[in-house]
């Protein structure tokens, strides 16, 4: 006997088997039950979920010897008809192949008939966006006032294509994507059945690559399992051509710390195994999804299906950065998603990306109006890269990488300017700190120190934002947006504080008529 696909051999042949899909099988059951049939159904929903599977088990529901009932037999020659699809009143068409006005002005001439050896004829056309406009319109009639003994079921993936006319005759019924865990509990029943074994980790992979397709799952699991060996997560990873975890976690790593040898040198490896940089960018930015689940609803671990053993991991990597800065990345790949479908050079076409997301992390603001930002040499930096947790921890090492090295062109003319920006990207970082230090005011710098002056009533403000936390949250702020390791001092208006600056508004003026690179300014 020739071998049966896996996705035929576990079609759903009763409603209790139609998973995920309870509130269209709920209400077929009750309207069979109460004898309420409509004449016309659409069913409607993405690929592999069950609408055609549905339909036929409809067809069963209502022809099956002890009928209409609630759940076929099964079992009755009607039953075994339909199932095999040799039943003669059961005719399923294909609208993609059988689209023009002449198929369906025949098919108009076979609804007069009586049903041969059933209660009710059932037409199920599949893909029926897929008709002509003069087709639609030729079936019209046909759909509003069939034969008492007639009922059409139409399936599409794409219901909006559909004549509102057409969605106006019909009840409508839209089926859902299937969650990751029922995709995982079915899989486990196949592999029951086959008597193999398979890690849940494996099961879990297949389920996310089927995007909420039971069928997709099921034939995946078909391509990926061989009998007498266990199912492990290397052998899906290996059939599927996609990423282990961990390598999606170590990419992301790479990237979120802004080191760009890394980044590329483990995108090089990917590709040399083979792997596909849409599908690198793909899983990466699912990846970067979870994160910012994470880091904005600790609590929701039912949206990141991800394995037990990596979801510590990438728990403690959403704390490294903000949900912002997780928002920017995302945006900036999905773009790129749609950058490589018509890209010639798909490879250097997501490296460009990757190396200037690493940038723009790495310096956050680009040239200022001829004012070039002195960036951190690597020179002056101390160790590694580490993991940054936010923008608290980035302070630090920002300071230690710097230390010793004194700014040449920085003044309060360019403090002030940016001074927004730098509020900006503290309220980004902390609402809180934001709220206090605008009571705040930047008053002098001198050695690498910024004196932050709040009014006498405002002492409350000042001893908050001088708490070492929430001074490395400014100070970090301040990094960013202007290029330099910078600390902060914050005093009371009146208090002595040793730093002078000249003239601000002198400086601003002759910065506007000589303009930035030619004013020199000494103490």
């Amino acid at each position: 006997m020739a071998y049966k696909a896996l996705y035929r051999e576990w079609r759903p042949k009763s409603f209790r088997e139609v998973i995920g899909q309870d509130h269209v099988s709920i209400t077929l059951q009750n309207a069979v039950s109460s004898g309420r049939i409509s004449h016309a159904y659409l069913f409607s929903g993405p690929r592999g979920t069950g609408k055609t599977s549905s339909a036929k088990v409809l067809a069963k529901a209502l022809n099956c010897k002890s009928g209409p009932t609630a759940e076929p037999c099964n079992e009755c020659e009607a039953c075994g008809a339909i199932t095999n699809g040799n039943s003669l009143d059961v005719i399923e068409i294909d609208a993609a192949s059988n689209r023009g006005i002449d198929e369906i002005r025949d098919l108009r001439e076979k609804v007069k008939f009586a049903p041969s050896e059933n209660r009710y004829k059932v037409y199920i056309i599949d893909e029926v966006h897929m008709l002509t406009t003069e087709a639609f319109n030729a079936l019209l009639k046909t759909l509003e006032e069939p034969p008492s003994q007639v009922i059409f079921i139409l399936a599409t993936t794409e219901p909006h294509k559909i004549p509102a006319t057409i969605l106006s005759r019909v009840q409508r019924f839209d089926f859902k994507r299937i969650g990751v865990s029922d995709i995982v509990h079915r899989l486990k029943d196949v592999m029951a059945e086959l008597g193999g074994a398979a890690d849940e980790d494996a099961l879990l992979l297949i389920a996310r690559k089927a995007e909420g397709g039971m069928r997709d799952a099921i034939s995946l699991l078909d391509q990926c399992y061989h009998v007498g060996e266990k199912l492990d997560t290397g052998r899906v990873v290996a059939v599927l051509g996609s990423l282990a975890e961990e390598e999606v976690y170590a990419l992301s790593s790479k990237l979120l710390t802004s080191d760009v040898t890394g980044t590329i040198s483990q995108l090089d490896g990917l590709m040399l195994e083979g792997k596909d940089p849409g599908q690198v960018l793909r899983e990466l930015t699912e990846h970067l999804r979870n994160l910012l689940i994470l880091n904005s609803a600790p609590d929701a671990l039912s949206l990141v299906p991800v394995s037990r053993d990596l979801l510590p991991k990438i728990r403690e990597q959403s704390k490294w950065v903000t949900a912002g800065r997780l928002v920017e990345l995302i945006s900036v790949l999905i773009k790129t998603d749609g950058e490589l479908r018509f890209s010639s050079q798909p490879r250097i076409t997501l490296e460009v990306a990757l190396i200037s997301l690493c940038a723009e992390r790495e310096q956050h603001v680009p040239l200022r109006e001829k004012r070039e930002v002195q960036a951190v040499t690597p020179e002056t930096s101390t160790g590694p890269a580490k993991p940054q947790a936010g923008l608290a921890q980035e302070t630090a090492e920002g300071k230690e990488a710097a230390a010793g090295s004194k700014p040449t062109d920085l003044s309060m003319a360019v403090v002030r300017t940016e001074w927004k920006k730098v509020m900006a990207l503290v309220r980004k970082a902390s609402i809180g700190i934001h709220a206090l230090l605008l009571e705040g005011n930047p008053a002098s710098l001198a050695d690498n120190i910024l004196i932050v002056s709040f009014k006498a009533k405002s002492s409350f403000h000042r001893d908050k934002v001088e708490q070492p936390e929430n001074k490395k949250i400014v100070e970090q702020a301040l990094f960013s947006a202007l290029g330099y390791p910078l600390g902060i001092k914050c005093v009371i208006d009146g208090e002595a504080t040793n730093h002078t600056e000249p003239d601000d508004d002198i400086i601003n003026q002759t910065y506007q008529i000589f303009g930035q690179d030619l004013v020199e300014i000494k103490d």
